[in-house]
């Protein structure tokens, strides 16, 4: 199967920088990866930070940058056989989860975001998930990893793992040490004329609009922002905005 050819780097860092303009370092660490290599693969990555600060967006939006294909699976109560897959002999067989994406994108290096990773939890039956999980991000278990459903070697060693989490607490030594941590900053009110037009364009897309319908906030809309939002979650910012928004008499 095909692996993704790396695209436009600097096209691709641009659009990134607009939508994230507080994470220029994040953006270039992760395409660093990309351009020292022939086909898009990232290594395996956790983007640790607030609730709210746009680390799960940013990795979405990083892979459809990229022309990666990817899944994003929720970490909540996920068990070791949704990572690493069941025989074929029990009626709730199926493959790993890199098998399945790789069957499902036909690209031999599909992504796969863990969100809230630390959801996974240390607890026996969560643990045994871990160690599902650890197999993958070395490349040389990976690259003969036995899925149990298939029932015989896959070449794993091609898939792109991106992971976020609130915080490293509950993440096992084995896993961080597998994983390169990087830090996700918090947007500040020095980029809020960026978010908040794009949060507007958001609202609208939600409804099937065109952003042309709405105009940006002004700078009395924008100076109520600063007073109630001082950085930080977007999630925040965006009830803030649509609270403007129902003030202003726009049905979104």
């Amino acid at each position: 199967m095909p692996l993704v050819p790396v695209p436009d780097l600097k096209a691709a860092r641009a659009m990134l920088k607009a939508e994230f303009p507080y994470a220029t370092e994040v953006i270039d660490t992760v395409l660093w990866d990309v351009a020292l290599r022939s086909h898009v693969q990232i290594r395996p990555t956790i983007l640790v930070g607030t609730p709210g600060c746009g680390k799960s967006r940013f990795a979405t939006r990083l892979l459809k940058v990229l022309n990666l294909p990817h899944d994003m699976i929720p970490c909540g109560g996920v068990s070791d056989g949704a990572f690493a897959g069941t025989p074929r002999r029990w009626s709730t067989g199926e493959p790993s989860l890199p098998v399945a994406l790789i069957t499902r994108y036909k690209a031999a290096g599909p992504g796969a975001i863990l969100d809230e990773i630390e959801k996974v939890g240390t607890s026996r039956h969560n643990g045994q998930a871990h160690d599902a999980l650890l197999a993958f991000l070395e490349r040389e278990t990976a690259s003969r990893f036995h899925d149990p459903y298939v029932q015989a070697p896959c070449d794993l060693s091609h898939v792109t793992w991106l992971m976020t989490a609130n915080s490293l607490e509950g993440l096992s030594a084995p896993l961080r040490d597998r994983c390169r941590v990087i830090p996700f900053p918090e947007a500040g009110q020095d980029h809020l004329a960026v978010l908040s037009r794009q949060i507007l364009a958001e609202l609208l897309a939600d409804q099937g609009l065109d952003h042309r319908w709405i105009s940006p906030l002004d700078e009395i809309e924008l100076e109520a922002v600063t007073k109630v939002w001082p950085g930080g979650s977007l999630r925040k910012l965006r009830r803030v905005i649509e609270v403007i928004l129902a003030s202003r008499g726009v049905r979104h």
